[in-house]
């Protein structure tokens, strides 16, 4: 039992781990869906060289249980270590609190980060499949039950952490209990072990470590470390309060007298900022002649709403996703800055802008989002061809839709010109009148009526003295600039010229990619700029076009002159059975971030899932893999399989986010995204027992070899998954043309596997 413990708890650690280290990884990189796709490409990555590389250890060491105590004891070390080194990341980088950062430091920290966990864990399943021996002559089976074991361990791992620990105890604290149970495995684990010198000396040491964390824990010292290295991380900022809440990591700071909000790291707004908060509403309200009925996505604590009801307005209706930052400002903001959300002309919906516009049958004079740039996935969704479509059919007619993109009054460079070109371009697509307002935040006004918008200041200052608005920087001196011709057709040129950029779709983010391409550059990431500068959309489909005939001329090269063909052609399988798995879970983070835009409080429930349907498919495989007296047969299945579900998600995820019926909405969220996962889960998860049943060949004295290859090569998939279809495919083909093209690689596979069907 103590070894099956240990073994389950090593997925348990894992899973659990993964959830906390992503989360405040998410928190340093501003919530960028693509330090997803880094911290799971280094994951793997580290997992399978653990695996791999120190695999011939677990064959060799004389005391297994004891190799196995020390790597439970050093473990438990170093998660507390890695939550104190991701909040550091910023601080060495020397990038300050709420600012953008480039890929490089997203690279660098989580390669080197998360090495000794990762590394440690994929070793410790090698050595866990050697000790646990339930069946000597049965190899297979037991690294199948050893890998089945290990996530229902994920699985309980997942669950509870997103469930209950993440919702009362902060990361030190979370990651301190784990370390609690790996020592406390590590003391059951010496009971069996026969080196009893080596077995005191282990323990004594454990259950100091124990006694330690219990005395810090009752003097509330771990709770002040959490609390020091938060502050160290935001130094140069008095922290009112931190709070993770479903959506995301909410943070208010005070510096001098201003508040400041940030989700997930990315700065939302500051309050008092008066200049900001003229810009976003009077742009958009001075073209319009009468605004009566206004929506706003975002922004209203920031200060929009108390410019808004200068206006003989009739009402506001504001959305803001997370209640917490409502209660925040509430709680914190002076009684004149949160004092406009309590008119009786405002009213507050804590839900996604996206459905919001969907659903609603309002029609609105002028609709302004001030969400900021499109930095991540879900900010990306309102910047999108469709998103346009679904607010010109709430806007009245003469009705006014603006929001705001950063850039630059007197230089656009290429990169520049290219992200703000397409969205230009989408706007112009949807609506038939669009004004750009340039500076180094250009605002964007269009209008489904021509000769509604104007560029001409002195109509828009006759209507602000017509109304009677208290305004301080929007006036004669700073329009007659802003709106000048030369500035105007400087601008409108540069966004012309870049007349052959990809329009931004939901499932085709143009924006996201060109929006990294230009912050590589601005931030310095040369080498990753020029990367995605080059993976354009027909070179992306030759590589993988080369790829896929590669694998099919392999395949036949190894019919011909390899004896171990199936072995090798299993591998082969594993390895993109790995890749697609991990490339699906990315897949279905995104499209869940694209439609209902709070993955980061899914991302632990949609993993946790995964993980159920990867322990279900081993357990299923293990159990009926005896039966079947042709497991490669069912190897060609699965990867039949695999290729189907890859064909079928576009259709559905378009569904899906075409509905605006909130019925349909809640199903695809609690229902079918999660099915999905266990999907995927499911068929990665079978695939194991099957190529360690075709690979091993019983063969007992290489158990720990075995399975650290295996285990290796799945993990080795699993990081070529995360890294090319986080950074690649998804931004430069969409989420559609990904699942083609990783459905692709499977057929071709497939193809091998068919062909060498008769070696078997």
């Amino acid at each position: 039992m103590a070894v099956l413990f240990s073994i389950f708890l090593i997925g348990f650690t894992a899973m659990s781990a993964q959830i906390v280290i992503m989360r405040e990884f998410l928190i340093v990189f501003y919530g960028s869906e693509i330090s997803i796709g880094f911290i799971f490409g280094s994951w793997f990555m580290w997992g399978a060289l653990g695996s791999w590389s120190l695999a011939r250890l677990a064959d060799k060491a004389k005391s297994k249980l004891v190799l196995f105590s020390v790597s439970q004891l050093v473990l438990s070390c170093f998660l507390v270590l890695s939550i104190l080194a991701v909040r550091s990341i910023k601080l060495y980088f020397s990038l300050a609190p709420g600012e953008i950062s480039g890929f490089m430091p997203m690279i660098i920290s989580s390669f080197i980060i998360l090495a000794p966990i990762c590394m440690l864990l994929g070793f410790m399943f090698s050595l866990g499949c050697r000790i646990y021996q339930a069946k000597p002559a049965e190899t297979a089976r037991n690294i199948g039950l050893v890998y089945a074991w290990e996530s229902a361990g994920a699985l309980l791992g997942g669950a509870l952490l997103s469930f209950v620990l993440m919702r009362f105890l902060n990361a030190i604290v979370t990651v301190v209990i784990l370390g609690w149970l790996n020592v406390f495995a590590a003391l059951c684990l010496q009971w069996k072990a026969k080196t009893r010198k080596t077995s005191a000396l282990l323990a004594g040491i454990a259950l100091f470590i124990l006694i330690a964390d219990c005395v810090l824990w009752v003097s509330g010292r771990w709770g002040s470390l959490d609390e020091y290295s938060r502050k160290r991380q935001w130094q140069g900022y008095d922290i009112l309060e931190d709070k993770n809440s479903i959506y995301g990591n909410i943070m208010i700071t005070k510096r001098d007298n201003q508040y400041s909000f940030f989700d997930n790291g990315l700065h939302l707004y500051s309050v008092p900022d008066k200049m900001a908060c003229e810009q976003a509403v009077h742009f958009v309200m001075l073209e319009h002649n009468n605004p009566r009925d206004l929506l706003l996505v975002g922004g209203g604590v920031g200060g929009l709403i108390g410019e808004m009801l200068q206006y003989p307005i009739k009402s506001v209706d504001y959305l803001e996703l997370d209640p917490v930052i409502i209660e925040m400002a509430e709680k914190y903001l002076p009684v004149k800055e949160y004092e406009p959300l309590r008119s009786s002309k405002v009213s507050i919906y804590n839900l996604d802008g996206r459905f919001f516009v969907k659903s609603t049958q309002k029609k609105y004079d002028c609709v302004i989002t001030h969400l900021g740039d499109p930095y991540t996935a879900q900010l990306n969704r309102f910047y999108t061809v469709e998103f346009f479509k679904e607010v010109k059919n709430v806007l009245n007619e003469g009705g006014i839709f603006s929001f705001a993109l950063s850039s630059s009054e007197s230089y656009i460079s290429p990169e520049l010109g290219e992200y703000l070109s397409s969205v230009y371009f989408g706007l112009r697509k949807v609506f038939r009148d669009v004004l750009v307002i340039p500076g180094d935040t250009a605002y964007f006004l269009a209008s489904d009526k021509a000769g509604i918008l104007t560029s001409n200041y002195n109509i828009l200052m006759d209507r602000a003295k017509e109304r009677n608005l208290d305004l301080k920087y929007v006036r004669e001196y700073y329009l007659s600039s802003k709106l000048s011709p030369q500035l105007l057709a400087y601008t409108e040129k540069a966004l012309l010229q870049r007349g052959q950029v990809k329009l931004n779709y939901d499932f085709r983010p143009s924006t996201y990619y060109y929006n990294m391409t230009f912050w590589a550059k601005r931030l310095g990431g040369q080498v990753f700029k020029k990367m995605l500068k080059a993976a354009s959309f027909n070179k992306v489909i030759t590589a993988v076009s080369g790829i896929c005939i590669l694998i099919i001329l392999a395949g036949l090269a190894g019919i011909r002159k390899n004896k171990d063909f199936c072995k090798q052609a299993s591998l082969m399988a594993l390895m993109c059975s790995g890749f697609s798995a991990m490339a699906i879970q990315i897949i279905i983070l995104l499209a869940f971030q694209i439609i209902y835009g709070y993955v980061f409080y899914k991302i632990g429930i949609l993993l946790t899932i995964f993980m159920a349907g990867l322990a279900a498919g081993s357990f299923w495989m293990i159990v009926s893999v005896g039966k079947f007296n042709k497991p490669f047969d069912n190897l060609i299945r699965l990867n039949s399989l695999f290729c189907i579900f890859l064909l079928g998600l576009p259709a559905l995820f378009f569904w899906l986010s075409a509905s605006g019926k909130e019925i349909v909405s809640q199903a695809g969220s609690g229902i079918i995204f999660p099915l999905l996962s266990v999907t995927a889960g499911l068929l990665a998860g079978a695939q194991f027992p099957i190529v360690n049943k075709i690979y091993s060949a019983n063969k007992q004295e290489e158990t720990g070899k075995a399975a650290g290859l295996t285990y290796g090569i799945d993990l080795s998939g699993s990081c070529l998954g995360a890294l090319l279809s986080g950074i690649f495919l998804i931004p430069v083909l969409g989420i559609a043309w990904s699942c083609f093209i990783i459905a692709a690689i499977n057929f071709s596979v497939l193809i091998v596997l068919l062909l060498g069907r008769g070696r078997f």
